[in-house]
C-alpha cells in the first residue's frame, strides 16, 4: 500500500516524534506535517527513536489542500461520531473494515490525524473520502495522537500483508469528484431543497468512498448520469 501519513497542526514534539516511530515499525515512510505549532528538535528525535529517517525527511507545508495532492483516497481520523443515521458527515468505518477495504487498492491513500485538542474541523471531514474512529470507552472516547496512529499503522500493516484475492483498479480521487459533481447536478434538476441536496450528495460521497468503485464501475455510472442529464433525456 501506497499510505501517506499528515498530521494536521500537531502541537507537541513527542506526538511527532512517536508518529514516525510507529510508522517505521509498520513499514511507512511518507510523513507530512500541515502548518506544525511546534518546531521539531531534540524531543522529537529522542521520541522518534531509530526512525530518524522519517522525521528527517518529513514534508512541512502550510495548507491543508497541498498535503493532499496526487492522492487517490483522503481518510480522516476522528473521536467523534454520528450517533443519528442523519450525521452522514460523521458516518464512520472502524479501522479494521478500513484496512481490510485499502488492502485490496493501488492508489495513494492519506490518513490524517487532527489536532492533539480539537481534532480535525468539520470543513476538513468534508474533504475526506472516509472518517475511520477507533471504539474506545464512553467514558473517555479520545487516544492520544500517537496511540490512535499505532492503532491504525496495525490494521493496515495485518491486512497488507495477507494474500489478497484480487486487486481493483480503483476510481480516483478526482475521477470521484467528478461523478459526484454530476450526482450533485441531478439533485438539482430533482429541484431537491438546499439542505438536502447537501445531506444528499454527501450521502453519496460515503457510499462511493465505502464501496471503493473501480474505474470501469465509475466509467458507467457517469455514463448514465449524463444520459439522464440530457434535456431530451428527462428524470421520471
Amino acid at each position: 500500500m501506497d499510505v501517506r501519513v499528515v498530521l494536521v497542526e500537531p502541537q507537541y514534539e513527542g506526538n511527532v516524534g512517536l508518529v514516525a516511530r510507529t510508522m517505521k515499525n509498520f513499514g511507512l515512510r511518507d510523513l507530512w506535517l500541515v502548518k506544525p505549532k511546534v518546531k521539531l528538535g531534540v524531543t522529537a528525535e529522542a521520541f522518534s527513536s531509530h526512525a530518524r529517517d522519517v522525521l528527517s525527511s518529513s514534508n512541512r507545508v502550510d495548507t491543508f489542500d497541498e498535503a493532499l495532492e496526487d492522492v487517490s483516497y483522503v481518510v480522516g481520523t476522528t473521536s467523534i461520531f454520528g450517533r443519528r443515521p442523519s450525521n452522514v458527515l460523521r458516518t464512520v468505518v472502524t479501522p479494521e473494515e478500513f484496512a481490510r477495504r485499502v488492502a485490496r487498492i493501488r492508489g495513494k491513500v492519506a490518513i490524517l490525524f487532527g489536532r492533539e485538542d480539537i481534532g480535525l474541523l468539520n470543513s476538513e471531514l468534508e474533504k475526506c473520502d472516509l472518517s475511520v474512529t477507533i471504539p474506545a470507552d464512553q467514558a473517555y472516547g479520545v487516544l492520544n495522537m500517537a496511540v490512535a496512529s499505532a492503532i491504525m499503522f496495525y490494521e493496515l500493516y495485518k491486512a497488507s500483508t495477507k494474500p489478497r484475492a484480487s486487486f481493483v483498479d480503483e476510481a480516483d480521487h478526482k475521477s470521484r469528484a467528478m461523478l459526484s459533481r454530476l450526482f450533485s447536478q441531478l439533485c438539482l434538476q430533482a429541484k431537491l431543497p438546499p439542505h438536502k441536496r447537501r445531506l444528499a450528495l454527501r450521502a453519496f460521497r460515503n457510499i462511493t468512498a465505502r464501496a471503493f468503485i473501480s474505474r470501469r464501475e465509475l466509467t458507467l455510472l457517469m455514463g448514465v448520469f449524463r444520459k439522464a442529464l440530457r434535456p431530451t433525456g428527462g428524470l421520471s
